[in-house]
């Protein structure tokens, strides 16, 4: 079963309830590889750890590959209103939220709840004893 988060923030100064859902496994490994092309197998350890920091990293990418993971993480976010989930996408995402870094937010909170490089475990991402590895840790 897919882990589901609630959170509740202030966008416009409104609370509003969004419903955060991981994303199944083909989409998450879609998502991961797409992240690694983007970032050319370098990155930091801390970036992958951190949401703010990872969506920090991508800053300087081109804007239409950022934008692909950017509209994958929404897709996990839905508005949740009187009982009513609406499944939030790119293209409706304007009708239910009216502040940038709540977008930012609910992005962040999908990295999260994602959790792509699980932290303590070694992965075959991450195994420091790997020759060619994609992502290594730091230590």
């Amino acid at each position: 079963m897919r882990k589901e988060n609630i959170v509740t923030l202030v966008d416009g100064g409104e609370e509003k309830k969004f419903k955060i859902k991981q994303m199944s496994a083909t989409r998450g490994e879609r998502f991961i590889f797409k992240l690694i092309m983007l970032l050319g197998g370098q990155t930091q350890v801390e970036s992958l750890t951190d949401p703010y920091a990872l969506l920090g990293s991508i800053s300087s990418k081109p804007f239409d590959k950022v934008q692909e993971l950017l509209d994958d993480l929404i897709g996990c976010v839905s508005r949740v209103n009187g009982g009513v989930e609406t499944q939030l996408t790119p293209d409706n995402a304007d009708g239910f939220i009216e502040d940038s870094m709540t977008l930012l937010q609910l992005r962040a909170e999908a990295l999260k709840l994602n959790d792509f490089f699980h932290l303590g475990e070694q992965t075959p991402l991450t195994e420091s004893s790997a020759d060619s590895v994609l992502i290594k840790r730091k230590g």
